[in-house]
């Protein structure tokens, strides 16, 4: 007994054809992206958010950063008399976006965002200072 193809016979007539023509005129399942986007859904851990006037410097963030994502590091000697402390510095390209430092920041001062374009060619600007230096805000 001889095996056939599946397109030969019926099934190619009853099954395949019409799946085809009705592919054809249907909409895609994919989006234009980045003409257009699927909705982020709520919970979604993008970029991190940073509020250096919110921030104990307790540095629980650093501590349980299973990546060792977060550094506490001191402010330019600019900002050192309002923020004398340590800050912590997040490095996007090593962070794992876990959100533990949100949950145990006492707070509020590190929030994830729903922000997902992260891609660049630059590895320094996947670091995020506690106060942004002033080559990124211009």
């Amino acid at each position: 007994m001889a095996v056939q193809p599946i397109w030969i016979g019926d099934k190619m007539k009853t099954e395949v054809i019409p799946k085809i023509i009705r592919n054809m005129f249907s909409k895609p399942i994919t989006t234009r992206f980045p003409y257009e986007s699927n909705p982020i859904p709520d919970g979604y851990r993008g970029e991190h958010s940073f509020d250096i006037d919110k921030c104990r410097s307790c540095s629980l963030c650093s501590k349980i950063c299973p990546n060792r994502a977060i550094q506490m590091v001191e402010v330019p000697a600019e900002y050192k008399d309002k923020y004398p402390k340590k800050y912590p510095k997040i490095d996007l390209g090593k962070c794992c976006f876990c959100a533990l430092c949100q949950d145990i920041c006492p707070s509020g001062a590190i929030k994830l965002t729903k922000n997902f374009f992260l891609s660049t060619f630059d590895s320094s600007d996947v670091i995020k200072d506690p106060i942004p230096t002033k080559e990124k805000n211009a």
